[in-house]
């Protein structure tokens, strides 16, 4: 039985089976975009709505913009991929300050000496989007985040690096086929990684442990360094995971070995004041979700080799049999959709906070939805190809994302794994109409130039939110929260005392504050003087 998320290119058999066509439910349309690329395999948009995607074996980074085209130079080539079996350029992540903070950061396999990396490099040129220059990263610029992830074997690598809600970045790194290290998350093994990007200084260079570790990580306080950074643990090959943009939930696809393929759920603190309760399934930080000894909530065939079993292993949200799946299996987490109102492309709000997955191999996706606190597949809608799959044909499908425009994106790496056959494709809702259109965000300065403090002005509507204030070089040094928002005489205010998350006193300059609400955005400078 194939266990490997992806097969090489020069194990297919040259007779392969046509490909399914993809069938979704009545009221649907799946729309290729952007065919004929070279095994993409994880992708990201940037605000203005460009779409930044990572080629596993080429080791490239290439961008394609809605209306015209990919850009026919890539925007960086990182160097050092090794590529072969599950391993190469594997994720890809857009810093939430962009453009303030032009960076994007991946996660690869390196070739000499073998070992996983992740890292951030910056980006130039055409930030913006207005199609005047091309969208460029220079090699030279690359910054280390991590530079010492075991990598002895080509499979179990992980692969998704995707930044929180919260601004914090998360990535996800498989076992490395050493079943028990998943239960020793200080080896980065088996892990879900909670990293801080904020306080690292633009340029190349490389982190130290310090500057990654967030206070409120589960093992903050650990003698261990590598320990300090890990966010849950006891998984096998949480290739990956998807992060809602409500409660900020980590949506974790982790490949099954002999008998399930699970999905399991990592809540960590919520950023947001007045929302209604995060999910109860999900599971704290600091979770052991029980890998090798459980395979999902069956008993693990491997841990018996691992010591005595720890107590309070975490059930998944949902699993499935892989042994009758003769041709392999392998799940890929699409998260939680979210609706986008005003928009005719994003699908009817009845789809709102549903989770998705695919089997790689089968191609089916799954769509869930809770009945009696139990997570298990929709009832069928008209035109759903089989009781429990809502859609099928999306073999090789590996990363999935809402898309600005409330369809349902994702990345495929090939056709029967048939060289330069690619894609990335959304699914669109046609079937009903568009509720009303949301009023756009608005923050403003109330007296410019700022002189030891600053009043913002924000929308009414703005609630709940969450507002930054980024220094010259796009750091985040403030963060303000609903709970922290006024009633003034002007409307609503966010008071700023001019210090940092510190207590220190920000030095003159131009800031920027950055409003978020509901996925949207907002954001004005500040001129700020002593």
């Amino acid at each position: 039985m194939l266990r490997r998320l992806v097969v090489p290119l020069s194990l297919v058999l040259v007779a392969t089976p046509a490909a399914r066509a993809q069938t979704v439910p009545t009221g649907f349309a799946v729309e290729t975009l952007a065919p004929g690329l070279s095994t993409p395999v994880a992708f990201e948009f940037l605000p203005d709505g460009r779409v930044l995607f990572v080629e596993q074996f080429t080791g490239r980074v290439r961008v394609f913009t809605p209306g015209a085209g990919v850009q026919a130079t890539p925007v960086l080539a990182v160097p050092g991929v090794a590529a072969g079996g599950e391993r190469g350029l594997l994720g890809i992540a857009v810093d939430p300050a962009f453009p303030t903070r032009p960076y994007v950061y991946v996660f690869h396999d390196v070739a000499t000496p073998r070992h996983i990396r992740i890292a951030r490099f910056t980006l130039a040129g055409d930030l913006a989007g207005t199609g005047a220059s091309d969208l460029v990263a220079d090699p030279a610029s690359r910054h280390d985040l991590i530079d010492d992830i075991p990598d002895q074997a080509d499979n179990h690598n992980g692969g998704t690096v995707r930044f929180g809600i919260e601004g914090v970045l998360y990535a996800s790194v498989g076992e490395d086929a050493v079943a028990c290290a998943a239960q020793a998350p200080g080896t980065l093994r088996g892990v879900i990684l909670r990293l801080r990007t904020d306080l690292l200084p633009p340029g190349p260079g490389s982190a130290f442990r310090a500057q990654l570790t967030l206070p409120d990580n589960p093992f903050a306080a650990s003698a261990d360094s590598n320990l300090r950074l890990v966010g849950a643990y006891g998984l096998r090959n949480p290739f990956r995971f998807q992060v809602d943009p409500k409660f900020g939930t980590l949506v974790i696809g982790d490949v099954g070995g002999v008998l399930r393929e699970e999905l399991d759920m990592l809540q960590p603190p919520l950023v947001f004041a007045n929302l209604e309760p995060p999910p109860a399934e999900a599971a704290p930080l600091g979770a052991n979700f029980g890998w090798p000894w459980r395979e999902g909530t069956a008993v693990g065939t491997l841990g018996a080799g691992c010591g005595p079993e720890p107590v309070g292993l975490v059930a998944p949200l949902f699993e499935y049999d892989r042994t009758a799946r003769l041709g392999g299996a392998a799940i890929v987490s699409a998260g939680r959709y979210r609706h986008v109102n005003g928009l005719s492309t994003s699908w009817p709000l009845e789809y709102d906070g549903d989770v998705f997955a695919n089997d790689y191999y089968s191609g089916e996706l799954l769509r869930l939805k809770p009945a009696n606190g139990v997570w298990g597949p929709a009832p069928p809608v008209p035109g759903q190809p089989s009781p429990t799959a809502w859609g099928v044909g999306f073999n090789e499908v590996s990363d999935w994302r809402v898309g600005p425009d409330g369809a349902l994106w994702f990345c495929r790496q090939s056709v029967d794994f048939a060289p330069n056959s690619g894609s990335i494709a959304r699914i669109l809702g046609l079937s009903s109409p568009p509720p009303p259109a949301v009023p756009a965000l608005r923050v403003s300065l109330r007296v410019s130039p700022a002189v030891g403090s600053a009043v913002l002005l924000v929308s009414d509507d703005a609630a709940p939110a969450r507002l930054t204030i980024h220094d010259a070089f796009g750091r985040a040094v403030r963060t303000f929260h609903s709970s922290e928002f006024l009633r003034g005489a002007s409307g609503i205010e966010v008071r700023w005392d001019g210090l940092d998350h510190d207590g220190r006193r920000m030095r003159p300059g131009a800031c920027v504050a950055r409003l978020e609400s509901a996925g949207r955005t907002a954001s004005t400078r500040i001129p700020f003087l002593r």
